[in-house]
């Protein structure tokens, strides 16, 4: 065993139980802020939810049964705070490497269960299960210092985390959660929905297929997002009230086709974020298909039927409080830091780099590592302890700097500016550079291949029929 690994496995309970702590002031700072506002500090609070997992879920196949993953990781934020601070977190590991060699040595062990086995779940556990890693979060925020309880928890919509989570806030009798969902998924969703909706070849003013394959995809990135700035612009007209919002938004999607198609007589009495005096600029599309599409009546049902989903009562009411899960998503990301996904698994201090990382994520670089300094009893030099000061100074006020309107004006002009620059290279399509196999194409390995596949496919055939039965 390495020195360095010696030492994680010396810090690293030290590391949860600061974080544990740390996260328990936080909820205590979310009591604060409820009385602040004229709240009590028993006030059921709005949070977020999200998990992650240590490997892709995607191209499992013939690899295993159960979910890929071996390890997964729960969070908790709350929405009371401007900061967002994590306040629950549960980590679910499958892996032991204590017990693989006991085993391997004869020894009938079982994880988890005996001593110093890192699993805190059995083999068979299926990973994929977000309602019991829900439910374990919410036993946290109950039994924990500073118990917080959660009324409104947003989540995405893969899977049943919010379920677990108000089974046992349900059980208290005190509060009932509810379930919102994230508005970026839903836009997300919806573009790919339009991306694999079957349209006329008549709508893309384009001859081969290739490029109406292209620009349908540039359309559904602008369509979907175009649904959603009106739900936004909308319900702030409106002054959230849903019925209204409802029945505005029904009125709304008709005139959104038509207004793809050139003609926005409808636009100033109908759309909110295309008027006169300011026109939709279609941000998403070249400029050979900006205001120039044709739908048919069918093309006209299809797509209806698809933004209708997103402009549904159950759907509005849902992301009535606009509220989403990008701040896990961040956590996440962070957690890709300690843990890379994919290219590294620690199944013994797994559980110790994500408190590490969510501790970095609620206190900021600098204040994180003067606070994991002090809770092993280490002194920082002067020197040391400003450079952690600036550091945190300069944390500070990159955070600040992203939340400002003016940065994020900036960030959609950059985007918008992109796409310009993408159709006019491209001519609104990606050239794509990378295919299967194609160095086999180049030099013919690929029709011989097909040659010996058609021979093979008649010699089987011919045996079949020569067979009496």
């Amino acid at each position: 065993m390495s020195a360095l690994q010696r030492s994680a496995n010396t810090f690293g309970p030290k590391m949860e139980a600061e974080n544990e702590k740390d996260m328990a002031e936080k909820r205590g700072i979310v009591k604060d802020t409820l009385e602040l506002r004229g709240r009590t500090r028993d006030t059921p609070i709005y949070a977020e939810y999200d998990r992650q997992y240590n490997n892709p879920l995607r191209n499992a196949r013939k690899r295993t049964p159960f979910a890929p993953a071996t390890q997964s990781r729960d969070v908790i934020i709350e929405n009371t705070t401007p900061n967002k601070y994590v306040i629950s977190f549960n980590h679910t590991n499958k892996l032991c490497a204590r017990g693989d060699a006991k085993r391997r040595r004869g020894e009938k062990v079982l994880c988890p269960g005996h001593e110093g086995c890192s699993a805190n779940v059995p083999p068979d556990h299926n990973m994929g299960d977000e309602e019991s890693g829900g439910a374990a979060c919410a036993r946290k925020l109950l039994e924990g210092d500073n118990p917080v309880a959660v009324e409104f928890l947003t989540t995405d919509a893969d899977g049943k985390a919010a379920r677990g989570f108000g089974s046992v806030m349900d059980s208290t009798g005190s509060v009932k959660t509810e379930n919102l969902l994230d508005g970026t998924h839903l836009t997300r969703s919806l573009c790919r929905a339009l991306t694999g909706a079957k349209l006329s070849n008549e709508v893309f003013p384009v001859r081969t297929a290739a490029r109406r394959q292209q620009l349908q995809k540039r359309f559904a990135e602008d369509l979907s997002n175009r649904v959603q700035a009106e739900i936004d612009a909308c319900r702030e007209q409106k002054e959230y009230e849903e019925a209204e919002v409802e029945r505005t938004m029904a009125e709304c999607i008709d005139c959104i086709m038509t207004c793809y198609t050139g003609d926005h007589s409808r636009c100033p009495g109908q759309s909110f974020v295309c008027q006169r005096a300011s026109p939709y600029r279609f941000p998403y599309l070249p400029r050979i298909a900006k205001g120039s599409l044709t739908f048919t009546e069918s093309d006209k049902a299809t797509l209806k039927k698809i933004v209708t989903v997103r402009t549904s009562h159950k759907v509005l009411r849902s992301t009535r409080f606009a509220t989403s899960t990008q701040k896990a998503e961040s956590v996440n990301s962070a957690f890709k830091m300690t843990n890379p996904k994919g290219s590294a698994t620690f199944s013994r201090n797994s559980r110790y780099r994500d408190h590490s990382a969510i501790h970095s994520v609620n206190n900021g670089p600098g204040e994180s590592i003067a606070r994991k300094m002090s809770a092993v009893g280490l002194r920082l030099p002067k020197s040391t302890a400003f450079m952690l000061k600036e550091m945190q100074k300069k944390h500070n006020y990159d955070k600040a700097r992203r939340k400002t309107h003016a940065y994020r004006t900036r960030r959609a002009h950059l985007r918008e500016k992109r796409y310009r620059l993408h159709s006019k290279v491209n001519g609104g399509t990606s050239a794509s550079v990378y295919k299967t196999d194609q160095l086999l194409h180049d030099h013919g390995y690929a029709c011989r291949l097909q040659g010996v596949a058609r021979a093979a496919s008649r010699d089987q055939q011919s045996e079949e029929e020569s067979k009496p039965w």
